[in-house]
């Protein structure tokens, strides 16, 4: 799908701070008026890496999967474009994908950010793989509605899933080139049916 192999090892540009000392509704109105995406994390606006093709590629195919068994209105599912707001840390971000069980709330002060994920996805770029495994793994654990957290590598069919056990502490599971469930929505999808297989 992508001739040119050298585009999906394209890196994607630096996180960077572009304005401190914000609140939240500054932040918000920044970012209604920008035509570019920013995070905000207490008190700093930090711009988002750019994405590659295949990484869109992926959270295309995923959103694709998963709405097949994911029906409104027991379920809702939101793509890189919706905020999660991340009370405990002072943090607004936008996931891959979202999905919430039952009805979502939102905090809509100029703009709407979610607050009550069910699973959040993200997909694991070079740049930014590290960031997301720690400090923004971090961030989303601390939202009691979430359930499940899964990563999924961008250039392999491999998923790190993160889920919530019956005594409150995360369990990892890694699959590679299998089935990954989501227990928290009932949903069970193929790696295969993911990844591309002339990436």
């Amino acid at each position: 799908m992508f001739p040119n192999a050298s585009i999906n090892e394209l890196l994607e540009e630096e996180r960077r701070v572009v304005r401190s000392g914000v609140s939240v509704e500054e932040y918000m109105e920044f970012e209604n008026a920008s035509e570019e995406r920013h995070e905000f994390h207490n008190g700093d606006i930090i711009t988002m890496p750019g994405a590659s093709p295949f990484h869109e590629n992926l959270i295309v195919r995923l959103f694709l999967a998963l709405g097949k068994y994911l029906a409104e209105p027991d379920y809702t599912m939101y793509s890189s474009g919706l905020k999660v707001a991340v009370p405990t840390y002072k943090r607004v971000l936008y996931p891959d994908i979202s999905i919430v069980r039952g009805e979502p709330n939102f905090i809509n002060d100029k703009g709407y950010q979610l607050t009550n994920p069910t699973v959040i996805i993200e997909i694991l770029s070079p740049s930014t793989a590290a960031y997301d495994l720690s400090d923004k793994f971090e961030y989303y654990r601390s939202l009691p509605s979430l359930k499940e957290i899964a990563f999924f590598e961008q250039k392999s069919p491999s998923v790190r899933l993160f889920r919530l056990n019956a005594h409150g502490r995360w369990e990892i599971i890694e699959i590679e080139n299998g089935i990954v469930e989501f227990a928290s929505v009932q949903v069970t999808i193929s790696l295969a049916e993911i990844y591309p297989q002339n990436r």
